[in-house]
């Protein structure tokens, strides 16, 4: 059995996809920080970024690109923060980035400590972020 990322970025569990390509699919987060939270998972199995090999992380670093122009247009964020979470951090032991549109009063402290108290988004409220930040994404 795949583990859990593998199984999101093959699309064989139910994911909100937001842009995919050869190497990487990008869908919502649905612990989201804010509206547009992105992960970045690699098609091919990895636990860490060190395990990646030069394309696919190629391939997440230019996904990262996208993601970052689209919630720009789409949000007009005060910035994007870009994280990755390894080692016992990584909560899906697949490697995944974190694409997220933050904004001034947004401590990035407050990144890390907003997820055991959120709830998951409904998947009506998943269906509307990926169908507004896909109108945004120039390939």
């Amino acid at each position: 059995m795949t583990c859990l990322g593998c199984r999101l970025a093959l699309q064989e569990e139910r994911a909100f996809v937001v842009y995919e390509t050869k190497w990487v699919t990008c869908i919502l987060d649905i612990l989201p920080f804010n509206p547009g939270h992105v992960l970045i998972l690699p098609k091919l199995h990895a636990l860490d970024v060190d395990d990646l090999d030069q394309q696919t992380a190629h391939e997440v670093m230019e996904a990262s690109r996208v993601m970052s122009r689209a919630m720009k247009a789409a949000y007009q964020p005060d910035g994007i923060s870009i994280v990755q979470n390894g080692g016992t951090f990584n909560d899906l032991d697949h490697y995944h980035m974190h694409v997220v549109p933050r904004y001034e009063e947004q401590d990035f402290a407050d990144f890390h400590r907003a997820f055991p108290e959120t709830e998951p988004v409904s998947d009506e409220e998943l269906y509307k972020t990926q169908k507004y930040l896909q109108k945004y994404i120039i390939r």
